[in-house]
């Protein structure tokens, strides 16, 4: 015989001894892979901006998360921003004064990327695209 057709013939007396992996088995969520869980509830920060103490910042590399609720500020448009009322302040941050807008905000990769701007870059402008406001929810993944 061929050493194909005997590879191939191997493998398939292999398959046939095997069992079948049951549905539940197959990923990491715990359930059927028809199933359709729901995902679970958590409510919004409601506390307005200062009145709890900043969240530690996971990573340096992520946005930091919102620390208080946005509810009102919601929604961002072109023609009202009500995170810029606040955060849009000249100057290092000052104690009890709200977190400065960093001047990478200002660049606008794009189009001027050696320029510094005196409004936010368009593609900063909506906060929320990249800032998460705080929640109760528990982290999908364990911080170790």
């Amino acid at each position: 015989m061929r050493p194909t057709l005997l590879l191939a013939l191997a493998s398939t007396l292999l398959l046939a001894q095997s069992k079948p992996i049951p549905d539940r088995d197959l990923g990491l969520a715990k359930g059927s892979v028809f199933e359709t869980p729901a995902p679970p509830r958590f409510l919004d920060e409601a506390s307005g901006p200062g009145e709890k103490p900043l969240p530690k910042r996971i990573n340096r590399e992520y946005p930091p998360v919102i620390p208080h609720g946005i509810a009102e500020a919601l929604p961002i448009t072109r023609d009202s921003n009500l995170c810029m009322d606040c955060h849009a302040v000249a100057g290092p941050k000052k104690k009890g004064e709200a977190t400065p807008i960093p001047k990478s905000h200002y660049v606008d990769l794009r189009r001027a990327p050696k320029a510094q701007a005196k409004t936010v870059a368009g593609t900063r402008y909506v906060c929320i695209s990249c800032h998460v406001p705080r929640t109760d929810a528990q982290p999908l993944v364990a911080n170790r």
